[in-house]
């Protein structure tokens, strides 16, 4: 049995390289184990092998079924409190680092969600704004956090670091959503309306991609299902707004898990 309070899991279509990379850092920069979950989303078959050892744990989709359907296969297997979501080419540059993300889920009650960059506020059209992180290139996205973590209200998905007890509660992921875009924002506000914190965590970190829409291989895969990049944006946002549009705006405190929203404070648990 593991003693970390979070499993990660990574979602890989292809891109083994990256991805033997990602799971390198993790292991040279962890302070103890941590349990890794890898999905196999629809990679061609001669990289399944490698796919089935780089992890503790494997599952093999033989087609791509989207980024919601696959982090909705994971989660109920998970045994650890919380499950951490981490794209595959996601490079984490900070000793212990699984330390600090400990310090925050043992510490700050009621946290729903955490990852490494957020924004303070969120229109409820479907934009996330003052984004805060520290990303390589922290300035190019926001600013650069400097605090070892900050109240947030949606986080990036690049990585996600969901209270397991939250998915039980809302029953997955952002099920209405169509293969990805928007689920990193729902399921932050999904935690708020529960009462829940979200919150930011202080990890130096590497995105060496966040070019999936461009990719060859992405690009067939959607237009086969009869759609863009750009049009799943857009359908993904609509339900987004159709969900969350009434609420107008969230908004949180700076330095204090203090959030409202245009109807006024959204209480909290205590």
């Amino acid at each position: 049995m593991t003693s970390s309070l979070f499993t990660i899991v990574i979602l890989v279509m292809n891109q083994i390289e990256i991805t033997r990379q990602c799971i390198a850092y993790i292991r040279a920069l962890q302070s103890k184990p941590i349990p890794i979950l890898i999905i196999d989303n629809g990679s061609d078959p001669v990289y399944s092998n490698e796919l089935r050892h780089l992890g503790d744990g494997y599952i093999r989709n033989e087609q791509n079924l989207g980024v919601i359907s696959a982090m909705n296969q994971a989660w109920p297997l998970i045994q650890t409190p919380f499950v951490m979501y981490m794209h595959n080419d996601v490079l984490v540059l900070e000793k212990h680092f699984d330390e600090k993300i400990t310090a925050v889920l043992a510490h700050i009650p009621h946290v729903g969600a955490a990852g490494f960059g957020g924004g303070y506020m969120v229109d409820c059209r479907g934009t996330r704004n003052r984004f805060t992180s520290n990303l390589l290139d922290a300035e190019v996205h926001g600013t650069r956090m400097i605090a070892p973590f900050v109240p947030s209200v949606a986080l990036d998905g690049l990585c996600l670091i969901i209270r397991k007890e939250l998915l039980i509660s809302l029953r997955g992921i952002a099920k209405e959503y169509t293969y990805h875009h928007f689920y990193d924002m729902d399921i932050c506000l999904a935690a708020i309306y529960q009462g829940y914190k979200v919150v930011a965590i202080n990890i130096l970190h590497q995105h060496t991609g966040s070019m999936t829409s461009k990719r060859a291989d992405y690009v067939k895969w959607l237009s086969e299902r009869g759609m863009t990049d750009m049009e799943l944006y857009e359908y993904n946002r609509g339900i987004f707004h159709t969900k969350w549009g009434h609420r107008g705006y969230v908004l949180v405190h700076e330095h204090h898990f203090l959030y409202h929203d245009r109807a006024g404070m959204i209480p909290m648990r205590i």
